[in-house]
């Protein structure tokens, strides 16, 4: 659920995106994926490959798996689609040509415990995140708004829009499937071109 940071006003849970014009305007893409037992797989997931090198490595100053850990998973891979075939009509800018536009970057999970934080940063690209628990809110303090996580409810950001939480105090862990989005530069390239025609010699 999104609510602004300084009034707890709820906003209308019927549409699936929000423009804001705060200091800028941003679109976010948000939804439910509504399968329970997939949001389950993706914790057990998580708990089951947490990579103590990336305890506090990052941004995440929690429990993470390592970056591409469901980058090629059949489970993430089903949740992309979904995202395609539910927004491609409302959001085609992004999800129509989706496979052939974009790429997935990086997707991982994340485990928040008591005391944990997500320093504020921003993505320069598309970035999204899967809730899978409840758990402490995202604050995007430009914006003025906070997402309060609830099973299965995603959010898709456009890219530099900043994002973090201080450290929880909730008791119970929050876990969460991140990645971001990449976009495919189908640009010509002249040099490359001509690596490739020298590796062909």
């Amino acid at each position: 659920m999104i609510n602004l940071i300084e009034k707890n006003n709820k906003l209308n849970s019927n549409v699936n995106s929000l423009n804001v014009t705060y200091s800028r305007t941003v679109n976010i893409l948000f939804g439910n994926y509504p399968y329970p037992e997939k949001i389950h797989n993706f914790i057990l997931e998580i708990k089951n490959n947490l990579d103590p090198k990336m305890k506090n490595y990052t941004n995440v100053k929690g429990g993470m798996t390592n970056w591409d850990f469901f980058k090629n998973k059949k489970e993430f891979n089903d949740f992309i689609i979904y995202l395609i075939n539910k927004h491609q009509n409302s959001h085609p800018h992004i999800f129509e040509y989706f496979l052939e536009k974009y790429f997935i970057e990086n997707a991982w999970g994340n485990e928040i415990k008591k005391e944990d934080s997500l320093d504020y940063h921003h993505h320069n690209n598309l970035h999204g995140i899967l809730y899978l628990t409840k758990g402490c809110d995202l604050k995007l303090p430009e914006l003025n708004l906070k997402i309060t996580p609830e099973p299965g409810d995603y959010y898709i950001f456009p890219a530099l829009v900043l994002h973090g939480f201080e450290k929880t105090k909730e008791e119970n862990n929050r876990y969460s499937l991140v990645f971001n989005i990449g976009k495919n530069d189908n640009s010509f390239d002249f040099y490359k071109k001509i690596e490739n025609i020298n590796k062909r010699l």
